[in-house]
Order: structure tokens, then sequence, then C-alpha cells
């Protein structure tokens, strides 16, 4: 199957392939290297104490301190960067297609089905067609990585948009308003909290599988920890990346769900 892509698309792929890394990956990759540390800490905890008042902010701030006082601060924005177009992708891909899959119960039932055999196979799986496609490069990585964090995004979409009670669905239909509106206007917000954890369950997956991208190369944390595994004496080098990619993933997830918290509690949600 891969061989019949290959040998059909070739020169689409190419070109897909080119355009991605030369047009939007090359200047997004540069764009995170030169952020300066300072600015990324007062960035981060800005927005922390924005969503969250000054305890996010400490929080937040603490995680990123700590990345930024290790020598692998350069490192840890390839890893965000990959890792944040993994996610936005993904997220995209995810909402949407279980907005549309929770429509039904037949089309539910089939996106679930496939959700649950994709998170059967072992994540490395995913790199092996795509590295045939496109070589070792960061496209073959991402999209590894949205294929793997689309799993979770589509299914709390559609979990969360299920779970909206049958009386609202009625009460919205007799107050005249489409199915649009329905949708925007009753079941997303009832469904946001659990949407939200799956965008956090999304930036877990992505981050996950760009450390195991450092099996094709990659030039992130991932490869960093593989050398120092492979060191007799790198336990402690490998503990301190290790440490680095999960407070990247920490980080993120106290600012979603802070901000995820706060939404609830506009909506009156605060209970669920």
């Amino acid at each position: 199957g891969v061989d019949w892509i290959w040998d059909t698309f070739f020169f689409q792929l190419k070109i897909f392939n080119t355009w991605l890394i030369v047009d939007i990956l090359q200047p997004m990759r540069a764009a995170f290297l030169r952020m300066p540390v300072v600015a990324t800490f007062v960035l981060v905890m800005g927005t922390g104490y924005i969503i969250g008042g000054i305890r996010s902010a400490l929080v937040v701030g603490s995680f990123t301190l700590f990345i930024a006082l290790s020598p692998w601060w350069d490192r840890a924005l390839v890893t965000a960067y990959m890792a944040t177009f993994g996610v936005i992708v993904s997220s995209t891909i995810g909402v949407i297609t279980g907005s549309l899959c929770a429509q039904n119960t037949t089309s539910t039932k089939i996106a679930l089905g496939v959700c649950d055999t994709l998170q059967t196979f072992p994540s490395f799986v995913y790199l092996i067609p795509v590295m045939m496609l496109f070589g070792i490069t960061d496209t073959s990585v991402l999209i590894a990585v949205i294929v793997y964090a689309t799993i979770p995004a589509t299914r709390y979409t559609i979990e969360g948009l299920r779970s909206v009670p049958q009386a609202l669905h009625d009460a919205g239909s007799m107050s005249g308003v489409t199915r649009l509106q329905r949708l925007f206007q009753i079941e997303f917000p009832l469904a946001f909290p659990h949407i939200m954890l799956g965008i956090n369950q999304t930036v877990i997956f992505a981050l996950f599988m760009v450390i195991i991208g450092a099996f094709i190369g990659t030039e992130d944390l991932g490869q960093y920890i593989m050398k120092a595994l492979s060191d007799l004496k790198g336990g402690g080098k490998a503990l301190i990346l290790g440490l680095c990619v999960a407070f990247i993933g920490l980080a993120v997830d106290n600012l979603i769900r802070t901000w995820a918290n706060k939404r609830k509690k506009l909506l009156g949600l605060e209970e669920y």
C-alpha cells in the first residue's frame, strides 16, 4: 500500500513535503528558536497570571525557570515547536471530526471504534509508513504526531457532545434554533469541560510522540534523552531531560485546566 502511494503520488508528496518544510515548519522553528529566555519567561508567567492569578503564574513560571536553567533550552524550544504544531492541527481535526460524528449513533460508534483501534497500536508504528513516504524529516514526525494526538481530541469531543441531555436538545428545537445554533449555543458550551480534557490529552499525546520521533533522528529533547540513556553515566542527564519534557506538558496542562475551570464557572458548569 505504501509502495503504491509512493509510486502514484511521488511528485505530489514531494511538493507537499517541500512546501510544508520550507513555508511553514522552518519559519515556525526559527521563530521559536529566536524567543529570548527572559521574554519567554515573562510571557509564560504573564499568561499564567491573566488566566489563573499569581498562583498559576508561579507554577508555570517555576516550570519554565527549570527548563531555562538547564543546558537544553534551545532543544526544549524545538520540542515545543513540534508539539505546538501537532496540537493545533490535531485539535482542529479532532474537534471538527468529533462534532460531525456525534450527530448520530452510527457515526459515533464507528468513530469511537476507529479511535479504540488506533490506540491499540504501538506508538512507534505510526512513524514507519510516514517515514517511508517523507523520509527522515520533521514532516514524518509531525504527521505521526497529528494522527496519534487526534485520537483523544476526537473521542472527548464526541463523548462531550453526546453527554448533553436530550431535554436540552428538545428545548432548543422547540425554541426554533437551527442545528448549527443548537450546536454552538447549547451543545458546545455544555460539552466544553469534556472537550478541554481532550485537548489536555492531545498535548500529552503530542509530546509523547515527539519524543518517540527521536528514533528517526529529530533534534529535540527526545534525541538527547536517547543519547543519555545509552550512556552508563547518563542517568542524571536523562532525568533532567525527562523533567524538562514533563514540565512543558505540566505548564500547558495548568494553563488549559485553569482556563477551563474559569469557563465552567462562567457557564454555570462548576458542578461538572
